[in-house]
């Protein structure tokens, strides 16, 4: 455990920033839907607003790399808050369908912009010895942030007397943002360690593709239905908004505690089984979700399966790491990341469609592409782990 303990200023406050950063974000994340829901939008009708935030994201993607490395990773990440904020202000204060397309647009600027900078900049204050608890430590806080988000989420409704809580408590995501600049303010800049342009050399060309086609392939089952689970819960179980909230809180505590513990298991197992052993089990789990004929036992499967589906991101993203130099990294993730968020949003759609039709249908295919990319990332990696 002294590894945790043996990082810089800066390292800290970037930890600090995601934990902020992730507690707003799933405030935000677990009430637009039912604000959404209150405006009197169907399934379909939110696919097509989630789906708008992931397409901008998406292309801007192909250029934030880039930018992130000519701008400064600092500044595109204060850049970045500045389109979150503006993003939240209009679905608050125009809640007219197309001023909710705009919004959605500019929250996904904002993401594309803050990724690939947040997880460089992150990735300069490790080494290649030690990146994966780094990585592991900032996921984990951003985790425990998010579980007191969703815990809000679900809570803040019940308490606040405006005309339309849910819009009051998207209000009140607003105020982390806030809290996100000021941290990020504290991190000193990297001018001087920070890459240069990638060149699309065929080598590093095709070590993004490989990359890139198993996120892909969970971005698009997952965007099948991991946005519509709270209201599939509600439909399904009729249950309440403060148990869907609970639920997801639990589920993020679990998994905050298990991403601290994991760098340990990766060291002994090697990255590459660590992550089709999570990845693989939470397949199966999520295929079953919908046959599953209780609340009780369905949110115990539907904890299981998140925390096994995304405790090993950080390993993920430190093993990704070992494959790029420093003036690569910044580009390497935004392409990766442009992999995932482009069908993700293409995911958001058909669950949006699928899900008016049906409520079973969406996780068997979720559970398809799961198993898919836990194949391909083993055909594509196993012979390279440590």
């Amino acid at each position: 455990m002294r590894t945790y303990l043996s990082f810089s200023r800066d390292a800290y406050l970037v930890v600090i920033y995601s934990f902020f950063g992730w507690l707003g974000g799933n405030i935000a994340w677990f009430i637009v839907p039912f604000y959404f829901k209150s405006l009197g939008m169907d399934y379909s009708s939110m696919g097509v607003l989630f789906s708008l935030s992931t397409i901008a994201q998406a292309a801007l993607l192909l250029f934030t790399g880039p930018l992130a490395v000519k701008i400064g990773y600092k500044r595109s990440i204060i850049l970045a808050l500045i389109f979150f904020m503006s993003g939240r202000l209009v679905q608050v204060f125009l809640p007219e369908f197309h001023f909710l397309a705009i919004a959605s647009v500019l929250l996904g600027i904002g993401m594309a912009l803050e990724g690939p900078a947040l997880m460089s900049l992150l990735s300069e204050e490790a080494s290649d010895e030690n990146r994966h608890y780094l990585f592991s430590m900032n996921s984990a806080m951003g985790t425990f942030g998010a579980a007191f988000g969703t815990l809000l989420g679900g809570f803040l409704p019940g308490v606040l007397d405006g005309k339309n809580p849910y819009r009051d408590t998207l209000v009140v995501s607003i105020v982390f943002v806030l809290i996100q600049l000021v941290v990020i303010s504290l991190v000193h800049p990297i001018l001087d360690r920070k890459g240069r342009e990638i060149k699309f050399e065929r080598e590093t060309v095709v070590k993004i593709l490989k990359f890139s086609l198993p996120s892909a392939l969970i971005g698009l089952g997952a965007g099948v239905t991991i946005p519509y689970m709270g209201l599939w819960f509600n439909r399904k179980f009729g249950t309440s908004l403060e148990s869907i909230g609970g639920l997801f809180a639990i589920q993020q505590f679990i998994m905050g505690l298990g991403t601290f513990l994991l760098p340990a298991l990766a060291d002994r197992a090697g990255s590459v089984r660590t992550i089709v052993a999570f990845n693989g089990s939470a397949t199966l789990l999520i295929a079953g979700m919908p046959f599953l004929p209780s609340f009780p036992l369905a949110a115990l499967v539907y904890i299981i399966r998140t925390i096994l589906m995304n405790i090993v991101n950080p390993i993920w993203d430190a093993f990704m790491m070992r494959f790029f130099s420093t003036e690569e990294r910044s580009t390497a993730l935004a392409l990766r990341n442009l992999s995932w968020t482009a069908t993700f949003g293409m995911g958001q759609y058909i669950g949006g469609v699928i899900f008016d039709r049906s409520l079973t249908m969406p996780f068997l295919i979720t559970g398809f592409l799961y198993g898919a990319s836990m194949a391909t990332f083993w055909a594509l990696f196993s012979k390279e782990e440590e």
